[in-house]
C-alpha cells in the first residue's frame, strides 16, 4: 500500500476492532474478576488481585528486554497470551492455576495498549490517515456487542464472562494478522540489541511487590504486607538514588512529559481505588468500568472538538483541569459516574497528546518511545496507590479504628458503617485536594502544549 492511499473499508474495520482490543482489554476483565470470589478469603480474592498488580507492572518487564523495535510482533505475542489466560480462567477448576492465569491476563493487558500504538502511528505515519467514520463506528459497534454478551454472561458465570473476552481478544488477535506486510515489520527484530536493562529489571521486581501489597492491603489487614511494602519502598528509593548518583537527574525525554504521564496515572488510578474502596454495589461497579470504557473511547472521536471550546487553554492545560473537575465530581454523591466519564475521557486525550509528543522525541526506537511514556503513567498509578492506600489506613489509625474492621467493610465481607464511609469520603477529599494541588503547579509551570499530528 503506497504512502497516502485511502484505507479500504474492509482495513477500517479490521482497524476499529483490533483498536477496541487494545483500549479495553485493560477494563473488560476486572468485570469477570469482581464476580471470581465466591466468599471472603484471600484465595477467592487472589486472582483480582494478582491480575491488577500484573495490569500496572508487566510492560516494566518488557522493558527491562530491551528497547522495543517491531511492536507488532510483542502485540501479537501479548494478544496470544490473553487469549490462553482468558480461556484457562473459563475452564480452570485449580485456584493456583487460575491466578497464574490471571497474572498473565493482567502482564498482557499491560502491553497490549502501549506496544498497539507502536503499531497504529507506524501505519499511520506511511499511511496519512486516522481514526474516523467507519473505524469510529466499528469501534463503538464491536465494544457495545462485547459489552452486551459480558453483561448477558454476568448473569449466568464469571465462566461465561472470560469466554466471552476471549472471543473478544481472539476476533482482535485475527484481525491484526491480516494487516498489510508492511504493519508487521517483517524484518525488523523484537528488540534493539545490546540494550537490556537490569535497572529496570529491577524496578519491575520493586514495582511488582509495591504493586501487589496495596492491592492486598485494600482487602486485607496483614502484618506481612506492611513489610512487603517497606522492603518494596526501600528497594526503590535504593534504585532511583543509585541511578541518580551513576546517571544524573537529566532524562533523555523531556522531563515535562515523564510528569504529565506520572499526573495521568495518579488520576485515573485515584478513579479506579476511589471506585473499589467507595462502591459495594456490584451492578454500579460494573456501570462504573462500562462508564470508564466509554470515556476512553470518546476521546478517540471528540476530544478536539471539545478541547477546541476552551480556545484560551492548550490542550494539556484544558486536560489537568478536566482531571481535577472529574475527581471532585467522583466525590460527590451522585455524580460518581459523571466524573468517572470525564477522568476516563481526558486521562486517553492527555494519553493521545503524549503520545504523539514521544513518538517524535528521537531517543530510541519510536515504540520504545512510546513504552518509556506508559512506563511513568504505570508508576504514577502505583504512587497514587501507595498514597491513597496508606493515607486511609493512617487516618483509621489516627482516628483510633480497627483496621481490620475497616478493611473487611471496604471489601464488602461486611456491611460498611456510616464511620467507615465517612473515613472513604475524608480520604478522598485529601487524595483529591493533593491532586488538584498537583495539577494546579503543572498547569502553572508545565509547558502550553497542544496536540500535534503525525506527519
Amino acid at each position: 500500500m503506497t504512502n497516502g492511499q485511502q484505507l479500504a473499508t474492509s482495513e477500517k474495520i479490521k482497524q476499529g476492532i483490533v483498536f477496541a482490543v487494545a483500549k479495553l482489554i485493560q477494563i473488560l476483565p476486572l468485570i469477570g474478576l469482581t464476580m471470581i470470589h465466591s466468599g471472603q478469603s484471600v484465595a477467592s480474592y487472589m486472582p483480582y488481585i494478582l491480575f491488577y498488580t500484573a495490569l500496572k507492572t508487566g510492560l516494566l518487564f518488557v522493558n527491562s528486554l530491551g528497547h522495543v523495535q517491531n511492536s507488532f510482533k510483542i502485540t501479537s505475542i501479548s494478544m496470544l497470551l490473553a487469549v490462553g489466560a482468558s480461556f484457562v480462567l473459563a475452564i480452570s477448576p485449580w485456584l493456583y492455576l487460575t491466578d497464574m492465569a490471571a497474572f498473565i491476563l493482567g502482564a498482557s493487558a499491560s502491553v497490549i495498549m502501549p506496544t498497539y500504538e507502536g503499531v497504529y502511528y507506524h501505519e499511520r505515519v506511511v499511511w496519512k490517515w486516522h481514526l474516523m467514520g467507519t473505524e469510529i463506528k466499528t469501534l463503538l459497534a464491536f465494544s457495545l456487542i462485547t459489552v452486551g454478551l459480558l453483561t448477558i454472561a454476568s448473569h449466568f458465570s464469571y465462566r461465561l464472562v472470560f469466554i466471552v473476552i476471549m472471543l473478544f481478544v481472539l476476533i482482535g488477535f485475527i484481525g491484526m494478522q491480516r494487516f498489510e506486510p508492511f504493519v508487521k515489520q517483517l524484518d525488523e527484530s523484537v528488540f534493539v540489541e545490546q540494550t537490556k536493562s537490569l535497572n529496570n529489571l529491577e524496578l519491575f521486581v520493586w514495582a511488582t511487590a509495591m504493586a501487589f501489597a496495596l492491592r492486598y492491603l485494600r482487602l486485607f489487614e496483614a502484618k506481612f504486607v506492611w513489610l512487603l511494602i517497606t522492603v518494596a519502598v526501600i528497594g526503590l528509593v535504593a534504585l532511583i538514588l543509585r541511578v541518580i548518583i551513576t546517571r544524573g537527574t537529566k532524562t533523555k525525554m523531556p522531563g515535562w512529559l515523564l510528569v504529565a504521564a506520572l499526573i495521568n496515572g495518579a488520576f485515573e488510578t485515584f478513579l479506579m481505588l476511589y471506585i473499589f474502596v467507595a462502591i459495594q454495589n456490584q451492578g454500579l461497579m460494573i456501570g462504573a468500568y462500562v462508564t470508564y470504557g466509554a470515556g476512553m473511547i470518546l476521546a478517540q472521536a471528540i476530544r478536539k472538538s471539545v478541547q477546541r471550546r476552551f480556545s484560551k487553554l492548550s490542550d494539556l492545560k484544558v486536560q489537568l483541569l478536566g482531571f481535577v473537575v472529574g475527581a471532585w465530581l467522583m466525590i460527590t454523591p451522585h455524580l460518581i459516574l459523571l466524573g468517572i466519564l470525564l477522568i476516563s475521557f481526558f486521562g486517553s486525550a492527555n494519553s493521545i497528546l503524549l503520545n504523539h509528543r514521544a513518538y517524535y522525541t528521537g531517543v530510541t526506537t519510536p515504540a520504545q518511545t512510546l513504552i518509556v511514556k506508559y512506563r511513568n503513567t504505570y508508576l504514577g498509578s502505583i504512587l497514587m496507590q501507595f498514597i491513597l492506600i496508606t493515607g486511609l489506613m493512617g487516618l483509621a489509625v489516627m482516628r483510633q479504628q480497627d483496621m481490620t474492621a475497616v478493611i473487611a467493610q471496604i471489601s464488602g465481607s461486611v456491611a460498611m458503617s456510616d464511620t467507615t464511609s465517612q473515613l472513604i469520603h475524608l480520604a478522598g477529599l485529601i487524595s483529591v485536594g493533593l491532586l488538584t494541588v498537583v495539577a494546579g503547579l503543572a498547569g502553572r509551570y508545565l509547558p502550553a502544549v497542544d496536540e500535534n499530528p503525525l506527519v
